[in-house]
């Protein structure tokens, strides 16, 4: 809705507005009319509008005192002059005349006089005081009769003159109310695309700093100010190098060339910045300097990198995800809680199964590294060329199928957060020299390229292999066994916590109840004792893939010995008790059969679903086929 105030010095005006306006096509726009006689009382009007149309002197003292607002003038046109010469000499005769008013009201008068053959004086005010002067002077000189504007007329008829008011015709105001509405609406546009300038220049995350030709600061934004620590009202309208010599934009005026991705200092403060010429038909009118702090812009590249590859980027448990109540769990997850508040690489042993990939995540999750990614990469999985160009990256072309664009690393990924090298002992041994590197001096170069990029990645390892053992064999790096091998924590294996087993059978059981929607709750005495006395060669993760298929063979309520028997292939021959004693059950059997066993019962409760199989066995599909084969 545009809102238009029109001030009417006489009241045949304002009426005459009024019913032009009845008519006025538009309806997203409104007119209030006010009756109001000279500049004086302006300031009083308190006009809340989008333009005001104004005759003469008003119109001038309200563009005064209301700079925001678009002041239009009531154009006095030659039929308004001729009606009122007319009128004149039809009511007063034939004497001496004068025309007083603003210059935009007469203007072009003299001529329309010439045309008409009058000799009548004009004297022309440029602010109210002018009017009472003007109107004296031509008293003095003879004149009778005054025609003018309602202040100088009421002026006039007050010295004893007769006056004639110059009216305003109906096409006059129509024409001021086109030219009011027009005028408002480029000025919104102006307006809007001034606010959307200012947000870009505000937001931006680059600081933002513009000369014009003289080296006179003309823009200074939000991230400048941050930036240089310089108020932007102390900034605008200064010269650049009484606010900020070091940024050199008085050198790109007079050469006129480009300079990008330069550092500098400003104020103490490491930037990068481009300096670029503003140029209208190669001449230099300007300059534009562009600058990111560099501490902010490696923050803003490490939450880019995050975001785009956020999928699998993030660490999901923490140390409340810990099952378990014996010492020797509770001594771990302690230790590993100091761990997590330094900085210092750290090395998970312990057999298959334990957790250690849930530990490192609870202790990315309790660092300070805890907002930055958590990558994962399992190192016996890959190849040694697809290991390599996963961990470091590589650029386009760096080897025959590359992607286009190249592609960042898994440590690129990890910049500010944590990389979880788990299986570490199976990296190959030429890579292990690249992975050492990386370690010690905290940078990376991509497959094909030649540029350094650092990196700031914290590297936690797992492995369920003796590495010191593996170094006195000379398949792995002794010096890169001290460089992960910072922090070091053992997670027993279940045999040794025999406590926990129970709580976390029923913790999985009840976990896979909701799952297949089954009531499985309560276990035999002898199946406990099965249970507890089993030692587990699959820790946790054997545990878990046991109790999910107890549970989707299981047809009741309880759960005997013969049903657990059945899931782990335990030999029915093995006497039920051996002087309490724990013992590993199966002992026809060695590790290689029972996994053969799993993998058999996996498929059969799947019914040769090797997808569904591998989720019910805790591992990729890709290690499945690898079970199959090898077994």
């Amino acid at each position: 809705m545009i809102r238009i105030a029109l001030i009417a010095p006489y009241e045949t005006l304002k009426k005459l507005a009024d019913d032009t306006f009845a008519d006025y096509p538009d309806k997203d726009v409104t007119l209030t009319t006010i009756y109001a006689i000279g500049v004086k009382v302006v300031p009083s009007l308190q006009l809340d509008c989008d333009a005001i149309i104004a005759r003469g002197a008003t119109a001038a003292a309200i563009r005064q005192i209301y700079r925001d607002i678009p002041v239009i003038d009531l154009q006095v046109t030659g039929y308004d002059i001729i009606r009122a010469v007319y009128r004149c000499r039809q009511d007063h005769g034939a004497g001496k005349v004068a025309i007083i008013g603003s210059g935009n009201m007469i203007y072009g008068v003299q001529s329309i006089l010439d045309v008409l053959g009058e000799d009548i004086c004009c004297y022309t005010i440029s602010k109210e005081d002018d009017a009472e002067f003007c109107v004296l002077q031509a008293r003095h000189s003879g004149v009778e009769a005054v025609i003018g504007g309602a202040m100088t007329v009421e002026i006039a008829k007050r010295l004893g003159l007769k006056t004639v008011l110059i009216q305003s015709g109906q096409e006059a105001v129509l024409q001021a109310i086109d030219e009011a509405v027009r005028t408002t609406r480029v000025a919104l546009q102006e307006r809007a695309h001034a606010e959307r300038f200012k947000a870009i220049m505000d937001y931006a995350y680059e600081g933002i700093i513009a000369v014009d030709g003289e080296g006179c600061i003309t823009v200074f934004n939000k991230s400048a100010q941050r930036a240089t620590g310089v108020p932007r009202q102390i900034a605008l309208g200064k010269h650049i190098q009484g606010v900020l010599p070091d940024i050199r934009l008085s050198r790109v005026l007079t050469s006129g060339e480009e300079e990008i991705g330069e550092l500098q200092s400003i104020n103490g403060v490491m930037v990068a910045e481009n300096l670029i010429p503003i140029k209208i038909k190669n001449k230099v009118v300007g300059a534009v300097a562009t600058f990111q702090n560099v501490d902010k812009l490696q923050e803003l590249e490490g939450n880019i990198r995050k975001k785009i590859h956020q999928k699998g980027l993030t660490a999901k448990y923490t140390f409340q995800d810990f099952i378990g109540d014996s010492q020797e769990i509770r001594d771990t997850i302690e230790i590993a809680r100091q761990f997590s508040q330094v900085e210092s690489n750290i090395l998970i042993t312990g057999e298959t199964g334990t957790g250690k990939e849930l530990l490192a995540q609870s202790v990315h999750n309790a660092s300070d590294r805890r907002k930055g990614p958590f990558v994962a990469v399992n190192c016996a999985a890959l190849p040694e060329s697809l290991l390599e160009s996963e961990l470091f990256g590589y650029v386009e072309g760096a080897f025959t199928g590359a992607a286009k664009g190249g592609k960042a690393g898994l440590f690129e990924l990890a910049h500010q957060g944590t990389i979880f090298l788990d299986e570490v002992s199976e990296i190959p041994y030429r890579l292990q020299g690249r992975l050492l590197r990386v370690l010690q001096e905290r940078e990376i170069m991509r497959l094909g390229h030649d540029r350094v990029i650092p990196v700031d990645v914290r590297v936690v390892s797992a492995t369920n292999k003796n590495l010191k053992q593996l170094t006195r064999q000379g398949s792995f790096r002794q010096d890169l066994l001290y460089r992960l091998d910072v922090l070091g924590i053992f997670i027993p294996p279940l045999r040794k916590r025999r406590e926990d087993i129970l709580i976390l059978f029923f913790r999985y059981l009840a976990i896979n109840n909701d799952k297949f929607d089954k009531q499985a709750q309560r276990l035999t005495p002898e199946a406990k004792k099965l249970l507890l006395d089993y030692d587990w060669p699959g820790n946790v993760r054997e545990l878990s893939n046991v109790c999910e298929r107890i549970v989707v063979l299981s047809a009741g309520r309880t759960i005997d010995v013969s049903d657990i028997r059945r899931v782990l292939a335990v030999d029915e021959s093995l006497p039920e008790h051996e002087e309490q004693q724990p013992r590993r059950l199966n002992q026809a059997t060695n590790l290689r059969e029972e996994e053969r066993l799993s993998v058999r019962n996996a498929l059969a409760a799947t019914r040769g679903n090797k997808t569904k199989a591998a989720n019910l066995l805790g591992i990729s599909r890709t290690t499945l086929w690898r079970r199959i084969r090898e077994l």
